[in-house]
């Protein structure tokens, strides 16, 4: 069951929010990051990308936590006490969507009702345990949540969206953020009761998130045995969109070299377990079980022979099946996530990306169709993970507008 309780957090004052909201920087280096930050001096980058500015260096956190106190005394961020909601519709490259922003118990993880997908690493855990610490507040801002398609929930949001909007602007990353808060106490009861009927949460994106968050609590109720539940450190910020509200993008994968082959001797071991096409270059996968394959400026179709689609939830999966019969058989890569001859593109230019890397004649690049929210649930349900990058959702959410302190 989902259980989403409206929130207390700071939030840009209007007439900043444009400068403060980034996105999420996932496609661009950190030099491109401190670039933006020094255009920029309210980029929310500086809080929640402070390496990018000032280096690892040991105070690094301490440097965003003054930073976030500096901006508000200023009145750069300023303080809700009471409890609302928060509806954020984002709009980009055409697509809508519309979630819904409150706090979540961070007990649904033990007793499962929020389902993880991905594997998260110690390493970053343990940084974004410090972040958050330091600032005492979950800078990275609300985690990308998804359920079950809800009619009414839609509805809900629909009445809700007829008053002007708290926030409307465009952001940094071309994406039109507009946020209405809800804090009528009828309206807000409404809401809990339709999440409560939605089913469990499904973490979208964010994973290490939801896991530092769990880790603090986990800390902070050892060093507390008489906590009461209610205090902050026990809660996540969270957005929640219906399933049938977020897209999904595939990640393309580009592999450097034949192995001594040449391209016609690739397809011929290909054709052992897929039905190899010709089609025009630019070509994408119409369904699932078909790839396109890029090469030499060429692309072909390559479609999945039916009666090798595995039952299991994660092996079934597109890009489970591109690993377990190409990437690693053909190709001998076996950890795709640190193997130097392989690169993943995601993003909204990924087919273009693509395209030109592989006009040369020693990049082969692997399109494969995108996982869709199903096969996301029945890989969670089933307490399995995904590979890496089996999942790109566009358009992001943008950094800097809800920010929820956990003292």
């Amino acid at each position: 069951m989902a259980e989403i309780r409206p929130i207390t957090c700071l939030r840009p004052d209007v007439e900043m929010a444009a400068r403060i909201a980034t996105g999420p920087h996932s496609e661009i280096s950190k030099g491109e990051i401190r670039e933006k930050i020094l255009e920029n001096p309210l980029s929310y980058s500086r809080i929640v990308h402070p390496k990018c500015l000032y280096g690892s260096v040991p105070d690094v956190y301490d440097r965003s936590a003054d930073i976030l106190d500096e901006w508000i005394g200023r009145g750069v961020f300023k303080e809700d006490t009471e409890k609302a909601f928060y509806i954020y519709r984002l709009t980009s490259w055409g697509h809508i969507q519309n979630g819904l922003v409150g706090l979540t118990p961070l007990d649904g993880i033990v007793s499962g009702s929020i389902h993880a997908h991905e594997k998260v690493r110690e390493n970053k855990l343990a940084d974004l345990m410090l972040h958050i610490d330091k600032c005492r507040a979950q800078v990275g801002g609300p985690v990308l949540m998804a359920v079950r398609s809800s009619s009414a929930l839609h509805d809900w949001i629909e009445e809700q969206e007829k008053q002007l909007p708290l926030y409307h602007f465009v952001s940094e990353n071309g994406v039109l953020n507009q946020i209405w808060r809800v804090d009528d106490p009828a309206a807000m009861e409404a809401v809990e009761k339709i999440m409560a009927d939605a089913g469990d949460l499904y973490i979208a994106d964010g994973h290490h998130r939801v896991m530092a968050s769990a880790a603090i609590c986990e800390r902070n109720r050892r060093k507390n045995p008489s906590f009461t539940g209610k205090e902050p450190w026990n809660f996540l910020p969270c957005v929640c969109f219906s399933e049938d509200e977020l897209k999904i993008l595939p990640f393309a994968r580009v592999v450097e070299g034949y192995r001594d082959r040449t391209l016609a001797e690739l397809l011929a071991l290909l054709s052992e377990n897929f039905v190899i096409e010709a089609c025009e270059y630019g070509a994408e996968p119409r369904r699932k079980g078909e790839f396109v394959l890029a090469s030499c400026g060429k692309c072909f179709r390559m479609i999945l022979k039916e009666e090798l689609r595995p039952d299991d939830a994660q092996a079934s999966l597109d890009v489970s099946v591109l690993q377990n019969l190409v990437l690693e058989p053909l190709f001998g890569i076996r950890d795709p996530k640190t193997d130097p001859r392989m690169e993943f593109i995601g993003g909204m230019k990924y087919k273009e990306q693509l395209l030109a890397l592989c006009k040369a004649d020693d990049m082969v690049g692997f399109l494969p169709y995108h996982t869709s929210m199903s096969e996301l649930f029945a890989v969670a349900d089933a307490g399995e993970t995904m590979p890496p990058k089996s999942t790109w959702f566009e358009p992001k959410l943008c950094n800097g507008l809800f920010i929820y302190r956990l003292a």
